[in-house]
């Protein structure tokens, strides 16, 4: 298997990305880390009530972003912690394994009907989607 580069910032896998990848992950929540909050609370360590208008954080940063002081802790705590290498995960098709499957939308009362509650968070490629709807449909198991 030949190793992957992220698209990003071209990390190979087994590196750290570049800081500010969209592809790097959050080693506090998983999320990807340029759009988490945990800076938030583990650098400025605030967080007033939500639903104000600046999300909670003081207007300078809510306008701004963090200063470069508070990046550089930020950069630190994530270091200390333990940043996360990229390693690539394949999307795949979860009833055939048809590796980065094509996204597509159908409408969620649709979703629900024809996809068992198990899978509903899977990725299903449209091949399949399609199948699995056709023989739900002729064998009797619609009620439509």
């Amino acid at each position: 298997m030949v190793a992957e580069t992220c698209h990003d910032c071209g990390a190979c896998e087994g590196q750290i990305h570049e800081y500010g990848c969209d592809m790097e992950r959050c080693p506090f929540c998983g999320r990807q880390l340029i759009s988490c909050d945990c800076c938030y609370y583990y650098v400025l360590g605030i967080r007033t009530n939500r639903s104000l208008p600046t999300d909670g954080l003081p207007r300078e940063t809510y306008e701004n972003g963090l200063t470069k002081e508070q990046e550089d802790k930020w950069i630190q705590i994530l270091t200390e912690k333990g940043r996360i290498p990229y390693i690539s995960y394949p999307i795949v098709c979860a009833r055939c394994g048809a590796l980065w499957p094509e996204f597509f939308r159908v409408p969620d009362d649709e979703w629900i009907w024809y996809i068992q509650p198990d899978q509903r968070h899977s990725v299903i490629c449209r091949d399949c989607y399609d199948t699995i709807k056709r023989l739900i449909d002729t064998n009797g198991g619609s009620s439509e």
